[in-house]
This record gives structure tokens, sequence and C-alpha cells, in this order.
């Protein structure tokens, strides 16, 4: 009977380690994904080129782009613009007239090619809302229902999972009524709240008017490139515990604009985020693969 004993608990182990086995071999290839966004992010996964043009061009056009779209009243002119340098091995920041040390805000440091800069000014604008009007009576069938004032509803539940591009509509609930849409397609969509906070989307152009769902921000970047830069270092774990820390605490999730926009954002030069990008899909694709 004690021999008995001794062989049930010894199977009983096994079968909890198998139960552990089975639940790290899921999640590995997820992982191992965060964990090549990370060396990503950090300046860790390509080489730098000296002779690459300073990631301080790159801010100079995003800020001339911001100022056109200032002109034309498609958004507010920043009232006190950030900037973050490098002076005598620690790191500072200009806002208006004043200039601190932020040492304590930096969470790892970067190549010298590379600087930080807040979501904010790295971006031409983080929004939670892309349409006028309320969001009600949606349509059944979004392939033949094309009135003008309907819009196609973007929501994170429409994509497979968060390294997925495709939209794969869980339902066929896709219009509502709204005024204007002001969503194209190709911005960085997040979502801010619950379950799915930290997700994040490239929404795809698509050949009708489209709106986000409620509980979604979008973030639009200064181009394709570097909007997929910036997709990687949300879903890196930099970029997930930066966007966990925003809601510790809290009984629902939920992060703001606000929170988003004064993050710290690692900005490497253009040509380097090219191949950043370009090196971090061929490894996923890789992942995917095993």
């Amino acid at each position: 009977m004690e021999k008995i004993q001794e062989t049930e608990c010894q199977i009983r182990q096994y079968s909890e380690k198998e139960q552990e086995l089975t639940t790290l071999h899921k999640a590995f290839p997820e992982t191992l994904k965060k964990a090549i966004l990370l060396q990503a992010v950090q300046g860790k996964l390509v080489e730098q080129d000296p002779t690459d043009e300073p990631a301080e061009v790159l801010l100079e056009r995003i800020r001339a782009e911001k100022q056109r779209l200032v002109k034309e009243g498609k958004i507010k002119k920043d009232k006190h613009e950030s900037i973050i340098f490098r002076r005598d091995n620690s790191h500072y920041e200009k806002c208006g007239n004043k200039v601190k040390c932020i040492d304590d805000e930096i969470p790892f440091n970067l190549p010298d090619t590379w600087i930080w800069s807040r979501f904010e000014y790295a971006t031409l604008y983080i929004t939670d809302y892309v349409a006028n009007g309320s969001f009600s009576s949606l349509k059944e069938n979004v392939k033949t229902y094309k009135e003008p004032n309907y819009a196609l509803m973007v929501k994170t539940q429409d994509f497979a999972n968060n390294f997925s591009h495709g939209l794969t509509y869980t339902d066929k609930k896709g219009y509502s009524f709204l005024q204007k849409s002001e969503l194209h397609g190709g911005e960085l969509m997040l979502s801010n709240i619950g379950a799915s906070i930290g997700k994040a989307f490239i929404i795809p152009k698509m050949n009708m008017p489209m709106t986000l769902a409620p509980n979604s921000m979008v973030v639009k970047c200064y181009d394709e490139i570097t909007t997929q830069f910036t997709r990687y270092v949300i879903l890196s774990f930099y970029g997930q515990e930066l966007l966990g820390s925003f809601t510790a605490g809290t009984a629902m999730p939920k992060f703001s604009k606000t929170q988003l926009r004064s993050a710290l954002l690692p900005i490497p030069p253009y040509d380097e985020q090219k191949r950043i990008v370009k090196k971090i899909n061929a490894l996923i694709s890789k992942v995917d693969a095993l």
C-alpha cells in the first residue's frame, strides 16, 4: 500500500510537470517574439551605421509635418514642446524655457545614434476618437450597406492576434451611424481598457469610411516605417510594462491619452528603423514557422 501511494505521488508530480511544460511550450513563441522586440528597441538587434542620418533630423521632419497640420486646422499647436538631449552623460529635457535632468525616468541606455522623445512629439497626434456623432444603429450586412453616413467600425477583436496585421471580422455588425470619419487606414490602433489593453494593430486601408470603436485610441505616426517601429515598441516587454504601469492599482485597467503622450519612446535614425523593421518581420516569420 505504501508503495502504491508513493507511485501515485510520483504520477501526480509528473502530471504537474507535464502541465507546466505544456504551458511553457504554448507561451514560448509569444515570449520569444517579445524578447526579439526588446532587443530591437534597445538598439541590439541590428548594427548602427554612423553614416545614417541622425535621429534628430527625423524629429525635425515630424515637427514640420505637425506644423503643416496645425496650419490646416487638423491638430492643435503644442504649447510647450519637449526636447530631450544628452549632456555630461545625463539626460535633460527642455520644455519651454525650463530644463531639467530626467535620468530617473530613463528606463535603459540607448546607442549614441539614438535619442529619447515623448510619444506626443515623436508622433503626429494621439486621439481616442476619429468621428463626430454617436455610435448607433449597427447594420447587419457590411458588404452591401453603403450609405454615405455610415462607416466601418474597427474593433480590437477584429484582429486575429497581437502580431497579425489583417482584419478577421468577428461579426457582420460593422456599420455605425456618424457624421464624419477621419480614419483612413495605416494608423496605429491601441486598446486602452480591459482585458485587451496593450494590444496594438495597424489598421488596413479600406475602400470605405472607417471609424474607431470606443475604448480604443489611434496613434498617427509620420509614415509606414515609423508606424511599424512604434507598434513594435509597444508590443515589446518595455512597451507592455510601460502601459501596465499606467493602470497599476486600478479596478478597471485603463490608460489615457495624457499618459501615453508623456511616455518615453526610443528613436533610432530613420534608416536604422527600416533595418530593424525588416529584421523583426523576418525573425517573427521564422518563429511562426517553428
